[in-house]
């Protein structure tokens, strides 16, 4: 069973059963932000105006990921395509610690699909850090959004 969404963002999602759609983005405008099970926060960011290809996704992958790796001094784990299929996307995972020192990975990944671009950034809770990154989980997430 999924959660089908349809977003006024432009894009599709068919997300785990028990999704919950934060009715407001903390992310700011042009946000959307969902829940998944296991603790796991996917913000998906409309700005297209600042992407108009694929090298500039991986570019925005790289900024994205830039304040996690410099204002919350986390270390690069994992970068690189997310090969699925139809979709130009490149993810950078981030692995950080929050205050009170809970670890968390964050996945910054530009997405560029049939001429558009979406960014989504997902951050989990790490429950076995021999598992991290865990790529396989971020293409499920991703390859669950479509650009129509």
């Amino acid at each position: 069973m999924t959660v089908h969404i349809e977003s006024p963002l432009g894009f599709t999602a068919d997300f785990p059963e028990f999704t919950q759609a934060f009715p407001e983005s903390a992310a700011g405008p042009n946000t959307e932000q969902y829940g998944l099970l296991g603790g796991v926060l996917v913000t998906v960011i409309k700005d297209d105006n600042a992407v108009q290809d694929a090298p500039q996704a991986t570019g925005w992958a790289h900024l994205m990921s830039a304040y996690y790796l410099d204002e919350r001094g986390g270390t690069r784990l994992a970068e690189g395509s997310l090969d699925l299929p139809g979709k130009d996307s490149y993810a950078v995972m981030v692995g950080f610690q929050e205050p009170d020192g809970t670890a968390k990975v964050a996945s910054a990944v530009g997405v560029f699909e049939n001429g558009r671009f979406i960014g989504v950034v997902v951050v989990w809770p790490v429950v076995d850090a021999g598992k991290e990154p865990q790529a396989d989980r971020l293409k499920d997430i991703v390859g669950a959004i479509s650009l129509g």
